[in-house]
């Protein structure tokens, strides 16, 4: 029996976000990336807009972007990432591997044929390729606390730092030294500074000026 043809692909528009579901929560995220806000339809979207903010290969992104359809495939991304260069990449988290099933590969496999038809890339955000808690709270609060400064006023906080002797500096004692918590949180968050990010963030969190060895 001959294959039926394949319909174009059409990519559909979904509702736009302005309150949320009964039971759900949207998130407006301030995207410096994007000149406005984002609107997330849930805490997890929200909380990767952060890194998407960090990634320097990463020029803008689009939450919740339109549903891909084909015949009766319908793939919805949570996002849909413009990179400096090359194609566009949409982005889609992935269930826990114990809720994942032989029909949930199948429809896989389905839409990166689909998406590759329309040359663009594709990327699954599996649970264990997420970065922990702990490091995504420390850098949303570094990303919020960094609105007030500017990359220049960032470069002259690492400057201060590559400075002194040692190549570090507690968060306290740059504060002391005059430099503004808007400052010290920019440069780490656009990685001119290193902080480990898997311990919590006090006045004494060590920040280095020097890559090599810290995280």
């Amino acid at each position: 029996m001959p294959e039926l043809p394949s319909h174009p692909i059409e990519q559909l528009t979904r509702v736009l976000l302005n309150k949320g579901r009964p039971g759900s929560r949207v998130t407006f995220f301030p995207s410096r990336k994007n000149g406005c806000s984002v609107a997330c339809g849930n805490l997890m979207q929200a909380d990767y807009c952060v890194h998407l903010e960090r990634r320097p290969d990463v020029r803008t992104y689009q939450c919740r972007p339109p549903t891909v359809c084909r015949n009766d495939l319908h793939y919805k991304a949570d996002f849909l990432v413009t990179l400096n260069s090359g194609p566009a990449m949409y982005l889609k988290f992935l269930p826990p591997h114990d809720q994942c099933c032989a029909r949930t590969r199948k429809q896989q496999l389905a839409v990166e044929a689909m998406i590759h038809d329309c040359d663009l890339l594709l990327g699954w955000l599996a649970p264990e390729d997420l970065l922990s808690p702990l490091v995504t709270s420390n850098l949303r609060y570094l990303y919020h606390h960094s609105f007030d400064s500017s990359e220049r006023a960032a470069r002259k906080v690492r400057a201060q730092v590559i400075a002194l002797p040692e190549r570090r500096a507690t968060f306290e004692t740059l504060l002391a030294g005059g430099a503004s918590p808007a400052d010290i949180s920019h440069a780490i968050f656009l990685d001119e500074l290193r902080i480990n990010l898997q311990q919590h963030l006090t006045p004494q969190t060590m920040i280095y000026g020097d890559h090599d060895g810290h995280l």
